[in-house]
């Protein structure tokens, strides 16, 4: 089992420079992956730009979207970004995208919310495809792999057909373990070789000295869920004992790789989290 983690560039007030410093802390303590997510309507730093300057002062650690709204853009857009991003990273970039669920990003992007899933098939068939030519044409290097998120029998399909894998949402084991299932099903239904690359995302925070900010980060950050936001605190492992029990509960449901996503902007988390899962 492979453990990530995530960047705060979602958390309203975390600098930039945090961000730069989480990716070398991360690297440093040995973490697989660091990641960076999206949300346009939110205070925070933009994913794609966050990892463009990790790329800068990290050389081994991988990095990836996870996951990136790809209907706020255009597939061809998209494209030379990732593509730029993956020539700054020597190849550890991993381009995870959904389709998105919030209405008012798309009303910010001037974008269409509606028929967003038509468009986002679209726009990961084109990515597969220029993945696929030998000749990178208008791009600075070759498309990087694509992993796809989302619980929908549309996110299996589009595993199977375009992606390396696919990304969970950050919802307890239970609820992810049986999409794992059907990705790995319909991946050797297809005759695709070799496994799926499965991704879980868990938040967490380590410290009584970060609950309450991290405790109002989540609920704020599902706010729109109304009552149901406090659910979300009062299931994001907070102890290194139910930080490890997530960790195993997602790996026992099949996942290759854990991403932990933090909830506090507190470089500490880097290091707690790291003496919790690794050695």
């Amino acid at each position: 089992m492979k453990i990530g983690i995530a960047f705060p560039n979602t958390i309203p007030g975390a600098s930039g420079r945090l961000q730069t410093e989480w990716a070398v802390r991360a690297e440093q303590r040995g973490f697989s992956t660091a990641a960076a997510t999206q949300r346009l309507c939110y205070p925070g730093h933009e994913p794609l730009s966050v990892l463009a300057a990790a790329a800068a002062v990290t050389s081994r650690i991988g990095l990836a979207t996870n996951i990136l709204v790809a209907p706020l853009t255009t597939a061809a857009v998209l494209a030379k970004e990732a593509a730029t991003v993956a020539s700054l990273a020597g190849g550890r970039f991993l381009l995870g995208l959904g389709p998105g669920v919030r209405a008012d990003d798309f009303e910010a992007a001037e974008r269409e919310f509606g028929p967003r899933g038509a468009v986002f098939d679209g726009q990961v068939a084109e990515l597969a495809r220029l993945r696929e030519r030998h000749d990178p044409g208008n791009l600075p290097g070759p498309v990087p792999p694509l992993l796809i998120g989302g619980l929908s029998a549309a996110a299996v399909r589009r595993t199977v057909r375009w992606a390396a894998g696919w990304t969970a949402p950050g919802l307890e084991p239970e609820r992810v373990a049986p999409t794992a299932g059907k990705v790995r099903a319909a991946w050797a239904e297809a005759g695709r070789e070799g496994e799926p690359r499965l991704i879980a995302l868990s938040r967490f925070w380590l410290g009584e000295d970060v609950a309450e900010e991290a405790g109002g980060f989540v609920r704020k950050y599902f706010g729109v869920l109304g009552d149901e936001a406090d659910d979300f605190v009062r299931k994001t492992p907070r102890t290194p004992e139910q930080v490890r029990a997530r960790m195993k509960e997602l790996a026992e449901a099949g996942f290759d790789e854990v991403v932990f996503h933090p909830t506090a902007a507190r470089l500490s988390q880097v290091d707690r989290l790291a003496d919790v899962l690794l050695p």
